[in-house]
């Protein structure tokens, strides 16, 4: 039989700060009376696979445990690559400790230890979900946001980085070190029907507000709201844009 919440545990998020902290973590979560089963990742994008037999096995609720890249990887495990859901009716819940905490900032979700009163309360709410498509690929979703272009040469050199400055740090240093080489791109956006060409330094798809560890790119999304927010950072000069950080 399945536990009822099942905590899904990225330990080397946050250059391997989760790990250390799981056992904290846990015990607050016992503390405030919610008790779970957890799975422990040991490889990259295997927190999929746990929350999709975890739910697969009657879990109720799938708690990720970690930063953004866990949440995202937990979030793909509610759903078939056709977008179906794998446990119609399952939760979805979140205790925040990796490097960007941004998801966690627009649904105002502690991070840490103080997430366990959160999860205790039970309080549950309907988010959307973004689908991602790239040819040659299988269709990823997405819950916070979804960009291409600088923002993704900048998550690349964090994920290489030790991260051991903290994340908005961390997010913020190579930001501004991927702002020197980086030249936007040719590229034809269509946003309801309407086209825009141009070049540009970012396009980003927001259901949720922030990104890059604390900045706020989409200040009026809303993570239920049906719609997303789209935002076109053009031909921008460098001064400008580093003035804009």
């Amino acid at each position: 039989m399945s536990a009822a919440t099942v905590a899904v545990v990225n330990p080397a998020s946050c250059a391997g700060r989760t790990g250390r902290a799981w056992p904290e973590l846990r015990r607050a979560l016992t503390a405030a009376g919610v008790e779970v089963e957890e799975r422990l990742t040991t490889a990259p994008r295997e927190a999929t696979e746990l929350t999709r037999a975890a739910l697969r096995g009657g879990c109720e609720r799938v708690v990720a445990v970690g930063g953004d890249g866990t949440l995202n990887e937990v979030v793909n495990g509610f759903l078939t690559t056709d977008g179906s859901p794998v446990a119609p009716g399952a939760v979805l819940g979140l205790v925040p400790s990796g490097t960007g905490g941004d998801f966690r900032r627009t649904a105002g979700i502690p991070a840490g230890a103080a997430a366990a009163a959160v999860l205790a309360a039970g309080a549950t709410r309907p988010i959307d979900i973004g689908r991602l498509t790239l040819d040659g690929a299988a269709p990823r979703h997405f819950v916070n946001i979804a960009d291409c272009g600088i923002g993704g040469e900048v998550v690349a050199r964090v994920n290489r980085s030790s991260k051991r400055a903290g994340g908005t740090a961390t997010f913020l240093w190579h930001s501004l070190a991927s702002l020197l080489s980086y030249r936007p791109r040719a590229a034809r956006v269509e946003i309801d029907g309407a086209v825009e060409e141009g070049r540009y330094q970012n396009v980003v798809v927001a259901n949720g507000r922030y990104f890059g560890g604390g900045m706020c790119v989409a200040p009026t999304a809303d993570l239920g709201d049906g719609l997303f927010d789209v935002v076109l950072f053009g031909d921008l000069p460098r001064l400008r844009s580093l003035t804009g950080i």
